[in-house]
């Protein structure tokens, strides 16, 4: 049976390209085409289509709400059509994620007789793609990275004032209030807050003592919220001599401390922001462990399901290779980050391999690791080249694992997850030889089944799993306090 294609694009040229292309594989027939999204949604679901080719940028209605649409009512598998620049990787990301199965860039424009030079990768992708099990689609909301504050200030006016300021603000929470500085160290050894807002003159201890005993034993960012009098000035600046990270003076008229809310937020996550950059910058791979991910067609869906599932704090890097071009990946990153409680970022040349950071393998580079000591303790760093491409890509999926197991040897957990081709497959069973652990992801999950299968078919996967188990397993193997031993 022929692969029924249905190509959407408002370009009446691009659509006959696009055809004309299809055609030409005796697997393929083109059933129809549509000029835009809406006719594409009532197209789909009067025929059927097996696979649907979809352009992002059209009238009435464009290709990612056409996605949405196809996805909730009909899902079918969809090859998005895209722009290679930084807009067009950011909307075929969200098409990815609406449910969009993968995506093939324009190589110069919405209408380019171009298009012909990637008429076989056209065809393999739209061969691939009707192989893919798509279901109705939800995308994932980002999980909101609340930073949970204790208010500290013997006025109940102020508290109620700075907890109405608070809660209108999605990123921020409050978990406690205190009313003398002896309270809040108790408040704080009971449950550590993510921050401190601190007052100055309170009764039974005040918030210098209370601001040196608390830094004693947390590393807690503390912002002293009080007034300007001379005696608490020289206050104030002890206890930012002490540790506190900064100070917003608290308005002399009580009515007016409505009106100090905007800064006041705003001071809040500049003391986050720094608070989490020094713990990327100086956090250390303490459990010497390594997570490796390598994922290819339908993985941004797939990544941004299972990244937020892994908690904060979790002790062992994670490296994704996920097969994109250039633009993309730093998109794919960002949007990633956003998604989950763990930093996600682009990986660079030099970077360092930390705890709880995940770092995505540039489009375009190999992601290696070099190994070396620095003042004594041996650190793991990202080393990005251009050597030749490894089954047909750039980055590969073997490199990364390769480059793991031979450095992390026994504490390397590989994950192969859904994808076509077989990267990664070999390099799995060298994470396996040198006594680490492998998963891959289970049939029924994976969007297109080829990575896994050609693990699985190898004899190196220990473990296969639904992609909501992944997380767990891999949060249990990582926290273990047994030791793999080097086979």
């Amino acid at each position: 049976m022929p692969i029924h294609v249905l190509v959407v694009d408002d370009s009446a040229l691009m659509r006959k390209m696009i055809s004309d292309i299809l055609a030409s594989s005796h697997e393929i027939t083109v059933v129809d085409t549509a000029r835009n999204g809406k006719d594409a949604v009532a197209k789909t679901q009067a025929l059927h289509p097996d696979v649907i080719t979809m352009d992002v940028e059209m009238p009435v209605m464009d290709g990612i709400e056409a996605v949405r649409q196809i996805m909730a009512t009909t899902p079918t598998p969809i090859l998005m059509l895209s722009a290679l620049t930084t807009h067009g990787a950011d909307v075929t990301l969200e098409a990815l994620h609406a449910g969009a199965v993968d995506f093939l860039c324009k190589p110069s424009g919405s209408i380019s007789m171009d298009l012909k030079v990637i008429g076989e990768e056209l065809i393999a992708k739209v061969t691939a793609a009707a192989s893919a099990h798509v279901h109705p689609c939800k995308e994932p909301t980002p999980l909101a990275k609340r930073t949970r504050v204790l208010v500290v200030d013997d006025s109940p006016f102020v508290q109620k004032a700075v907890r109405d300021i608070l809660s209108h603000e999605p990123d921020m929470v409050i978990v406690g209030e205190a009313s003398t500085g002896r309270e809040a160290i108790e408040h704080v050894d009971c449950d550590v807050p993510d921050l401190i807002l601190m007052d100055i003159e309170m009764p039974v201890m005040n918030g210098v003592d209370a601001t040196h005993e608390i830094l004693k034993k947390h590393q807690i960012p503390i912002i002293i919220f009080s007034g300007q009098s001379a005696q608490q000035m020289d206050q104030i600046k002890t206890a930012l001599e002490l540790g506190a990270v900064d100070y917003l003076p608290k308005p002399a008229v009580q009515a007016a401390l409505r009106s100090a809310g905007p800064l006041l937020a705003k001071k809040i996550r500049e003391a986050m922001s720094g608070m989490r950059h020094a713990e990327t910058s100086h956090r250390t791979l303490g459990s010497e462990k390594i997570v490796v991910i390598g994922t290819s067609t339908g993985g941004p869906q797939t990544l941004a399901q299972l990244i937020p599932q892994f908690p904060d704090g979790l002790p062992a890097g994670i490296l994704i290779v996920q097969h994109m071009p250039q633009i993309f990946t730093k998109s794919l990153a960002e949007r990633l980050d956003k998604l989950s409680t763990l930093r996600v970022r682009e990986a660079q040349d030099g970077d360092e391999i930390v705890e709880s950071v995940a770092l995505v393998a540039p489009g375009d580079y190999h992601m290696a690791i070099q190994e070396r000591s620095v003042d004594g303790k041996r650190k793991r760093y990202i080393a990005l080249n251009q050597d030749e491409k490894l089954h047909g890509v750039r980055p590969s999926v073997d490199v990364t694992f390769t480059a793991a197991a031979n450095t992390y040897g026994a504490n390397t957990i590989g994950v192969l997850l859904t994808g076509m081709g077989r990267d990664g497959a070999s390099a799995m069973g060298l994470i396996k030889a040198r006594g680490g652990h492998t998963i891959a992801q289970d049939e029924a999950t994976s969007i297109i089944f080829g990575m896994p299968k050609e693990a699985i078919k190898l004899g190196v996967v220990d473990e296969v799993l639904p992609l909501g188990h992944i997380a767990s397993r891999v949060t249990t193997l990582v926290t273990s306090t047994v030791e793999k031993v080097v086979r």
